[in-house]
Order: C-alpha cells, then sequence, then structure tokens
C-alpha cells in the first residue's frame, strides 16, 4: 500500500533521473582550457588519453595500455571494428537489450550485426546464448558490461573470435578485482552527458595492442598525410579533454556514492531486493550506473507513483527499441530481452542527489516494497 500524497506534493521539485555532477574545479579547468586560446585537439587531449590509461592501470605501469579520444561512444565503436579488420562479410555479435549505436557502428563499418538474447540476471549476454548465435562468419562479439554490472570477459574468449568491451556505462566496474576493459582485444568507453564521467560529448578507444591503437589514431586524425585514404574527423577538443580530466579524478568518489545511494535503496526495498534488483556474479562489482528495478506486471503502476512523487524513472530500453525489433527478427528467439524491456524501471541513483532527494526516493521505495 502507497501512502497518500502529501498536500505540498506537487511544490517539490522534479528529482531528474540523471545529471551531470559538475563542480568549480570542473569549471575551472574548462575556462583555463580555453583561455589558453587552444580549442581543438591538443596537448589535453594527449593528457586525457594517459590519465585514463593510469586510472585504468591502477597508478601501475601505463607502457603496454594505449588510447584514444575520440567524438563519441559510437565513433569509439566504429574506428575500433575497423582496427580489427570487421568490415563486409563479417557478422559480428551484439546484444539486443542495447541502444541503437551499436547497430548503427557495425553498419558504418560494412558489417553484419547478430543479435544475441541477454540473460533475465544481469541483463548481459551469456557464453552460451553467443556461441550458439555464432555463424561461420562471425568475427567478433560487442561486450556489454549492461548499466555497470560487468561479466566474466575471459570465458567469452573461448568463442574464437575478437572481443570489443563496450564499457561505456561501466568505467570503474570490476571483476574478480580487474577492472572491466582489459581483458578483450579492444575496449570502447563513453562520456556523454549521462554517463558516469562526462565531457558533454566523447569517447575513447583503449588497447594493450599498440597496432590496433595506432590504426584508431590514423583513422581519427584524417590529415597531414602523404597518401590519401579514407579517415575521419571524430577528434575530441581540449576544453572536452580538460573537462574529462577533472571529472576523472573524481571518479572514485563518484562511485563511492553512487554505492551508497543504491545501498540506502536496497535497505529501504527490504527482503525483496534480491529478486527485484539487476544482479551481477558474485566476483562482479558494479558502478551503480544505474538503479534497475525488476518490476513484471507491476511496471506501470510503480512508475506512476514515483510520477506522482515527481520523481523522474525510465525504461532503459524500450521494446521496441530491442535490436531484433529493427532488423525483422522474430520475438521468439529473444524471449529474456523481451521480458527485460517490458517489466524494469531505472530510478535515480546518480551522485549529485542531495540528501532531500535520497530520503524522498527511500520513501516510495518503502512505501512500495516494505
Amino acid at each position: 500500500m502507497v501512502r497518500p500524497l502529501s498536500k505540498n506534493n506537487n511544490c517539490k521539485k522534479v528529482i531528474r533521473h540523471n545529471s551531470p555532477y559538475i563542480s568549480k574545479s570542473d569549471l575551472k579547468a574548462v575556462s583555463d582550457s580555453i583561455n589558453t586560446g587552444w580549442l581543438a585537439q591538443g596537448s589535453k587531449v594527449i593528457e586525457f588519453e594517459e590519465a585514463l590509461c593510469r586510472y585504468m592501470s591502477d597508478g601501475q605501469n601505463t607502457s603496454n595500455l594505449s588510447g584514444v579520444a575520440v567524438s563519441s561512444g559510437t565513433s569509439a565503436l566504429f574506428l575500433a571494428l575497423k582496427a580489427l579488420g570487421i568490415g563486409k562479410g563479417s557478422d559480428v555479435l551484439v546484444p539486443t537489450y542495447a541502444c541503437s549505436a551499436l547497430l548503427n557502428a557495425v553498419y558504418w563499418a560494412g558489417a553484419t550485426p547478430i543479435p544475441v538474447d541477454v540473460s533475465t540476471g544481469d541483463f548481459n549476454p551469456t557464453f552460451d546464448m553467443c556461441f550458439n548465435a555464432l555463424t561461420p562468419t562471425t568475427e567478433a562479439l560487442v561486450l556489454t558490461h549492461t548499466y555497470g554490472v560487468p561479466v566474466d570477459t575471459r570465458i567469452y574468449k573461448d568463442l574464437g573470435i575478437k572481443i570489443v568491451e563496450d564499457c561505456c556505462q561501466s568505467i570503474g566496474a570490476s571483476f574478480d578485482d580487474r577492472k572491466v576493459g582489459l581483458v578483450g582485444d579492444i575496449a570502447i568507453f563513453s562520456f556523454y552527458a549521462t554517463k558516469m564521467i562526462t565531457t558533454g560529448q566523447g569517447g575513447m578507444v583503449l588497447s594493450h595492442d599498440k597496432n590496433l591503437i595506432d590504426q584508431v589514431r590514423d583513422y581519427r586524425d584524417y590529415d597531414g598525410r602523404d597518401n590519401y585514404y579514407p579517415s575521419f574527423n571524430f577528434q575530441m577538443t581540449d576544453f572536452q579533454a580538460a573537462l574529462g580530466i577533472s571529472q576523472l579524478e573524481r571518479l572514485p568518489s563518484f562511485i563511492t556514492q553512487r554505492s551508497k545511494n543504491a545501498q540506502r535503496y536496497i535497505d529501504a526495498i527490504g527482503k525483496d531486493s534480491e529478486t527485484l534488483l539487476q544482479l551481477g556474479a558474485e566476483d562482479a562489482s558494479p558502478n551503480w550506473y544505474r538503479f534497475v528495478l525488476k518490476l513484471g506486471s507491476r511496471l506501470e503502476d510503480c512508475k506512476m507513483v514515483f510520477d506522482q512523487n515527481r520523481i523522474s524513472c525510465i525504461q532503459p530500453v524500450h521494446n521496441n527499441e530491442l535490436l531484433h525489433k529493427h532488423l525483422g527478427l522474430p520475438q521468439a528467439h529473444f524471449p529474456c530481452s523481451e521480458e527485460i524491456s517490458v517489466s524494469v524501471l531505472s530510478i535515480p541513483v546518480f551522485p549529485a542527489l542531495n540528501e532531500t532527494q535520497i530520503c524522498r526516493i527511500e520513501q516510495v521505495l518503502s512505501d512500495l516494497f516494505l
């Protein structure tokens, strides 16, 4: 039973589903960069690339890890596929429960996307699902760690194909105490406005294979060459990179705060939390990019209660957005994704939430589930 709305509830400000956490230090970093007079790709971009490699290496030697900053997560995926030699005649496995950017990048590379169903537990494709989807011309798998819940990338290497770790939602998450993005052949990141850290728009490609990174950088840096072949203006600006460096310094605190917020919600939900939450394996350490509730037939009723309490929630991937729907494939082949798309709701968990806002969300969760 949900308690009646308070009389002054309509006076409360709407709690956004997500919001970037921009600090004074972020603003100063951007301002200082702009004041140098250099606005395009420059030294700050290189500094950001090196900073992310240090972060991913936990401050250890980064000589075997290289990165290339680009204009978006989608361009990062496209360039990663190009560097891996994925093109015409290649099939690429992609989770069907994902945004259409995966389809776009695969098509731009000239390859054919093969949608794969995902588990109702962690919303990621299992090894068996991927194995059963293999075709004679499958050359790569785009492995998402959906909503920051990581999977053990090591087991997918037995598929015998290239692995692109899609870390656009999972930067800072880890499996078996190893950050996601370090096991596959190449990894991609997104710094869009709603991601874990932001540069407004932007992305990154990382790999231990310097040859792959050199190819990505060559595709990105489209001019100043002696011979012509198609390359792309997928560059990041220096002031974006300055923001990225500042945000990256605060990423550990972002993850800590998200985890604290999530634990408060779990406590508010009580005994039903294990059945309601997107859960990974025991060795998985999520970054809590999203706090997703598996509500089943209660979805619309619960969403209405959050709406009434002026708390913005979303269905992250709607049923009509499933990738197999875009390709006209039978929904019967993707039962788990079909179920997830009509039964889950994502509630605000971002680190900029203040105490009053968190208490409001806790109260609704308690009313709904205790």
